[in-house]
C-alpha cells in the first residue's frame, strides 16, 4: 500500500486554538489523480468522517471539502483542503490551506452542533491485569464516537490504545490493512480492533459481542 512509506513523527498536541503556522510554511500542493502517498478525510452530509488513500474513493457528494495529508505536510495546525468536484486546466484539483479549528467547526456544523466536538479524555494509560483484553481504536482527536467507544471499553475492563490516523498516517495504513483482512470496506472511523475482532463505527451492542468473542478465544462475531 502506498502509505507504507509514510513514517511521520506525531505532531505536538494542539486543540486547534493555537496560532497556526504561516501559510508560506505549508508548501503549495499540486494534487492530481496520480498523486501518491495520500491520506484523505471527507465528511458526509450527516457529519460522519471517512478516510481513504485514493481520490477515487471519495464519493461525489462529499468532494467539496476533503482534507489531504501528504508525507510532508497537512497533519498539524494548518491543513490542506481540496475541492475534488472539478479539475483545473492542468488536470489538478484546487487546494487551499485551512486552520484545523475551522475544519473541525465545519464538521460540527454538518453534525448540527454549534461548536466542535471536544477532544474527550486522553488516551488510556492504565494497564490491564495479566491476561486482560486490549482494544485498539483508530480514530481522530475530534471524533466523538471514538471517545465514546473508548469510554465504553474502559468501563468493561478493557485496556484501550487510541491512534489518531490523521496525525500518524502509519496507523491509517495499519487500519486499512486490518479492514482488508476482515473483508470490510471504506474508512469510516472509529475502526476498533478488540483482540482481533475488527469493527467499524461505535455500537455498544457490537462492542459487547466483540469483547465476549475475544475473551472466548474466537476471531469472528
Amino acid at each position: 500500500m502506498v502509505l507504507a512509506s509514510l513514517v511521520l513523527a506525531c505532531a505536538d498536541k494542539d486543540d486547534g486554538t493555537a496560532p497556526a503556522a504561516a501559510e508560506e510554511d505549508l508548501p503549495a500542493l499540486t494534487l492530481t489523480d496520480e498523486t501518491p502517498e495520500l491520506l484523505l478525510t471527507w465528511v458526509d452530509d450527516k457529519g460522519r468522517t471517512h478516510t481513504g488513500v485514493t481520490i477515487a474513493e471519495v464519493p461525489q457528494g462529499s468532494r467539496d471539502m476533503v482534507r489531504v495529508i501528504t508525507p510532508t505536510g497537512g497533519h498539524g495546525a494548518l491543513l490542506y483542503v481540496a475541492d475534488l468536484r472539478t479539475k483545473q486546466a492542468d488536470g489538478s484539483y484546487p487546494v487551499r490551506t485551512m486552520k484545523r479549528a475551522e475544519w473541525e467547526a465545519m464538521i460540527a456544523k454538518r453534525r448540527g452542533t454549534d461548536k466542535p466536538i471536544p477532544a474527550g479524555p486522553p488516551a488510556a494509560s492504565s494497564v490491564a491485569p495479566p491476561g486482560g483484553l486490549t482494544a485498539i481504536i483508530y480514530g481522530a482527536e475530534w471524533c466523538g464516537p471514538c471517545h465514546q467507544a473508548a469510554a465504553y471499553l474502559r468501563g468493561k475492563g478493557v485496556r484501550v490504545v487510541e491512534y489518531d490516523v490523521e496525525k500518524e498516517p502509519k496507523y491509517a495504513q495499519e487500519m486499512q490493512q486490518k479492514l482488508a483482512r476482515a473483508g470490510k470496506g471504506g474508512g469510516t472511523i472509529p475502526v476498533i480492533d478488540v483482540g482481533g475482532v475488527v469493527l467499524q463505527g461505535y455500537s455498544p451492542g457490537a462492542l459487547e459481542r466483540a469483547i465476549k468473542t475475544a475473551r472466548s478465544g474466537g476471531t469472528h462475531l
